[in-house]
């Protein structure tokens, strides 16, 4: 009976370990289109209690932070972060728990998907390696969605692959263009903001690297260096690096 004992206390001591060592939450639908907006920017996730959550593009040319409503208690992170989405689609009203070196995926019939993490140390490109502080803003202006899908879309139609920024009087424009042919064609649309009437400038980005969740976005941009796109109603920034030929005459 002694023996009965200890191993029943045996069991109760596993479970308690894994009730300490695991976080059982659902992810909303919300941190789902970030986690795939990220995986559009960099394969991998490397996520870190008690901080928001952080990607950056292989090419360290855009970087994109988020505060989300869910919290974690275990570091982790996802070497293929397309697969590991692609899972969770699979499984109906998907709860997470989270444990020391894997995450549970648990389905309302019933389903159940073990996924290891990857060690941090082969993703650790995946997040900043030191703390981004955005230089000081020149030009401001809103990026309403209706303009950025205009844009967009007219730059995918026509194939230019650059985009500008520039005054046009006393507004700001922004412009599809491609700066290896100067008589390529062009699609503008005017940005919201107030009447400028600032120093002339160019700032050039490629089109493919407004990868934006759809929103509105106040825009703010640092002379030559990068643009600062938050989400209007979101805990949302994307830093995007400009093109080296961008000008400010200021």
């Amino acid at each position: 009976s002694r023996g009965v004992l200890r191993g029943r206390l045996g069991q109760l001591r596993k479970v308690q370990e894994m009730m300490m060592t695991a976080t059982t939450t659902t992810l909303s639908k919300s941190t789902l289109d970030l986690l795939k907006n990220f995986a559009s920017i960099n394969p991998s996730v490397h996520v870190i209690p008690n901080t928001p959550m952080v990607t950056v593009s292989p090419m360290k040319n855009i970087m994109v932070q988020a505060n989300i409503s869910e919290t974690f208690d275990t570091e982790f992170a996802i070497w293929d972060l397309t697969k590991f989405l692609g899972i969770v689609s699979c499984i109906e009203n998907p709860s997470f728990d989270f444990e020391e070196k894997s995450v549970t995926i648990s389905g309302s019939r019933g389903q159940t998907v073990k996924y290891h993490y990857a060690d941090t140390k082969l993703v650790k490109d995946c997040r900043p390696t030191k703390e981004f502080n955005m230089p000081d803003v020149k030009v401001n202006f809103t990026l309403l969605q209706d303009a950025l899908t205009e844009v967009l879309r007219a730059s995918s139609v026509l194939g230019l692959a650059d985009l500008c920024i520039q005054p046009n009087g006393d507004k700001i424009q922004l412009t599809a263009l491609s700066k290896e042919d100067p008589t390529s064609n062009t699609y503008s649309v005017d940005l919201e903001c107030p009447a400028y009437d600032g120093p002339d400038f160019r700032f050039y980005l490629k089109s493919e690297n407004l990868k934006l969740l759809p929103g509105d976005y106040n825009v703010g941009v640092a002379a030559g260096v990068v643009a600062e796109f938050s989400h209007d109603t979101r805990d949302l920034t994307y830093y995007i690096a400009l093109d080296s030929d961008s000008s400010y005459d200021g």
